[in-house]
């Protein structure tokens, strides 16, 4: 007999649903295993919010470290010191990826939040480039962590049709933790030195640690005792799924089914160069600082119209994504990411219009709300579903692969676009633009190839 695994069609065949979560029919059980999904969910949430303050809070303090003459730190070392940052989440995705795997989505987590707040607290106390190089390339391999985490949990606690937007739910929380530090430490910078801002984020990060590993055991452990009375380990709920075509393989084996996978190299591409375009708001406070006449206060502030407007997309778009075909999807994405690619175009153009500073301060925040409306979506959901279902016991590693290769792009972009900026905005943009582009037809053509996956489905499976 053939073994599913080594065969590319019986795969192809079976990926789009073969990793389903064990579930109870019975009304009472469904209300209680509803319940614990919700709790399960709700330190998910929580977590990984706290996660991204973690990896946002140098933004808002940005233009404090730049202006700072006894740092001497310009916008070079700056794109830099995000490049080394953005090494550390490449080499922490397989590290966490493996590790999600072996030792479960909770473990993997916690002791991921723990070594990001000390980073974070050790980029506070940095006090020349390569400290701050190094801080956040420890920050960034711990947060690392917190996706693969996810990934094995969800696929363990939710059915395949709620994948979708259980993504989208969890995806503002990303957006969340953005919020909290662009707008509320934002609020804070000039009142509040910027290490000592650094260092409450940390704080918040290690409580929060301690706080999810205990409410995310006790849910899952109880959603385990509902849906079959014994099972009472993440090991456990992993052997009662239902088979996967990758179920007893070993990573090697899981390593070359992906690599011969077409839909992986464009899930990668598309990945790769979303994440380069997501990191723009890594450097949206410099930027409108120096092109629109903004304070660092008002800059940080302003940079919040970002991540509301994928905070309000990616929420939908779960939603959207469960109930749209794959079809209907690929053409939606394509258009917003050009779209997101016209309002780099827009920021572009904006020196050679005549318009006062308060109007292009302005302007500029529409844009970027319209930016991040139109890549949130795109960048979370078509991969973590990818992921989960293709990747079944191989879930986590393979998100975090996914994720280190784009991770290792965006550190190549941003080694040389922090020079870019240094040298022109224009520039910078123009690299940017191009990026967005490739992006939107990276995304069209992998959305099409799952379409054509799930139509091929139907045509094997039409019950299905």
């Amino acid at each position: 007999m053939t073994n599913s695994a080594d065969n590319p069609d019986a795969m192809a065949a079976s990926d789009a649903g073969a990793d389903k979560s064990v579930t109870c029919d019975s009304p009472g059980n469904r209300q209680e295993e509803r319940f614990n999904q919700l709790l399960v969910l709700l330190s998910m949430y929580i977590g990984y919010a706290v996660f991204m303050i973690m990896r946002m809070a140098p933004v808002p303090v940005s233009n404090a470290i730049l202006s700072d003459p006894a740092l001497d730190i310009d916008k070079g070392d700056w794109g830099r010191i995000l490049a080394m940052g953005t090494t550390g989440a490449v080499i922490g995705k397989f590290l966490a990826g493996y590790a999600a795997d072996r030792l479960g989505g909770r473990i993997t987590f916690s002791v991921g939040l723990v070594v990001c707040s000390l980073g974070i607290a050790a980029f506070s106390q940095a006090k020349s480039a390569w400290m701050f190089q190094a801080a956040f390339f420890v920050a960034l391999l711990a947060k690392s962590a917190g996706w693969p985490g996810m990934t094995r949990i969800i696929g363990q606690s939710f059915r395949p049709t709620e994948f979708g937007r259980v993504w989208g739910i969890l995806s503002t929380s990303s957006r969340v933790g953005t919020m909290v530090v662009t707008f509320g430490l934002g609020l804070l910078i000039g009142t509040v030195s910027w290490p000592n801002l650094l260092l409450i984020a940390s704080g918040v990060g290690l409580v929060a640690a301690v706080a999810f590993n205990v409410s995310q055991a006790s849910a899952a452990h109880r959603l385990a005792a509902c849906r079959s009375g014994t099972i009472n380990s993440e090991a456990d709920d992993d052997a009662a799924r239902l088979s996967h075509p990758l179920d007893g393989t070993t990573l090697s084996t899981a390593i070359r089914r992906f690599c011969v996978c077409p839909r992986f190299w464009l899930i990668v591409g598309s990945l790769a160069t979303l994440t380069v375009l997501w990191d723009f708001l890594l450097f949206v406070p410099i930027f409108l600082r120096e092109n629109m006449g903004m304070t660092e206060r008002a800059a940080s502030v302003a940079s919040n119209a970002f991540p509301l407007g994928s905070l309000i997309s990616v929420l939908c778009g779960g939603f959207v994504f469960d109930l749209l075909s794959r079809r209907s999807t690929a053409w939606i994405m394509g258009g917003l990411l050009l779209t997101a690619a016209g309002c780099i175009g827009a920021f572009y153009m904006m020196p050679t219009l005549s318009m006062s500073n308060q109007t292009a301060a302005g302007m500029s925040v529409v844009l970027l709300f319209v930016f991040g409306l139109c890549i949130a979506p795109c960048y979370y959901i078509p991969m973590s579903v990818f992921s989960i279902q293709f990747g079944g016991p191989h879930a986590g590693f393979l998100v975090a692969t996914l994720d280190g290769i784009a991770f290792f792009v965006n550190a190549i972009f941003y080694w040389f676009a922090g020079e870019l900026a240094e040298q022109s905005w224009s520039l910078f943009l123009s690299a940017l633009g191009a990026v967005a582009v490739v992006s939107a037809v990276m995304t069209f053509l992998f959305m099409m190839a799952e379409a054509r996956l799930a139509e091929r489905q139907v045509e094997i499976d039409p019950a299905s």
